[in-house]
C-alpha cells in the first residue's frame, strides 16, 4: 500500500530516514520512500496496510515516540492522472462503493502543483460522482484527493485513518484529526 507523508520542506533526507525507521519498527524492512514533484511530500511504498500504519503511529506517539520530520501520514487507495474526467470516473466506479448508502461524506482536495483548476471547480465536478448525503462537519467518510504533481492519490477515510503529529494533542489521541483536516496542513 502507498502513503503520502508530509514533511518539513528542505528536510527530505531526515524525513526519509524517520519514515524508514518507523516502518522498520512496525515490521516492514523493505519499504521504499521517494521524493515527489512537490516539496514537503514523500511517497511511501510499504507492504503494510496504510490504515494500520496510521493507527500504530498514533500508538507510538502516545508512548513517547517522537516524529520530528514525518508530520502527516495519509493512506492512498487509488492513483489517477490529474484529469477531472478520469477522476470523476474513478470516484463513480470505485470510491462510491466504499461509502454505504446510509453514510455521510465530505471531500478534501489538496492540489499541490495543479494550477489548471481551482479547488471549488474540482470539488463541484467530482462530487457529482458520489450520490450520498454530504456532511461537511462530521462525515462518516472523508474522500481525500491529493494532487501531487503528475499523480493524484485518492482515498476514502474514517476519522481515525490520518495521522498528524502536528495536530492538537486531543485530536491525535482521539483520532479525530480528519474532522478538522481543512484547518490542519
Amino acid at each position: 500500500m502507498d502513503l503520502l507523508v508530509s514533511h518539513q520542506r528542505g528536510h527530505y533526507g531526515k524525513a526519509r530516514r524517520e519514515i524508514l525507521r518507523t516502518l522498520r519498527h512496525l515490521g516492514d524492512e523493505h519499504a521504499l520512500v521517494e521524493r515527489t514533484d512537490v516539496p514537503g511530500i514523500a511517497l511511501v511504498h510499504t507492504a503494510l496496510d496504510g490504515r494500520e500504519v496510521v493507527r500504530r503511529c498514533r500508538e507510538l506517539l502516545r508512548h513517547g515516540f517522537v516524529f520530528q520530520h514525518a508530520i502527516k501520514w495519509i493512506p492512498v487507495d487509488f492513483w489517477c492522472e490529474p484529469d477531472l474526467d478520469r477522476l470523476h470516473e474513478l470516484l463513480a466506479q470505485k470510491v462510491l462503493g466504499l461509502i454505504a448508502s446510509d453514510e455521510t461524506w465530505s471531500m478534501k482536495v489538496d492540489r499541490h502543483g495543479w494550477q489548471r483548476y481551482r479547488t471549488p471547480e474540482i470539488v463541484t465536478h467530482l462530487a457529482r460522482a458520489i450520490d450520498r448525503k454530504v456532511d461537511l462537519e462530521h462525515p462518516d467518510k472523508l474522500v481525500r484527493v491529493d494532487v501531487v504533481g503528475t499523480r493524484v492519490g485518492v482515498c476514502v477515510l474514517r476519522a481515525d485513518e490520518i495521522f498528524s503529529s502536528a495536530a492538537p494533542k486531543e485530536l491525535r489521541l482521539t483520532g479525530e484529526a480528519h474532522a478538522h483536516s481543512s484547518r490542519i496542513s
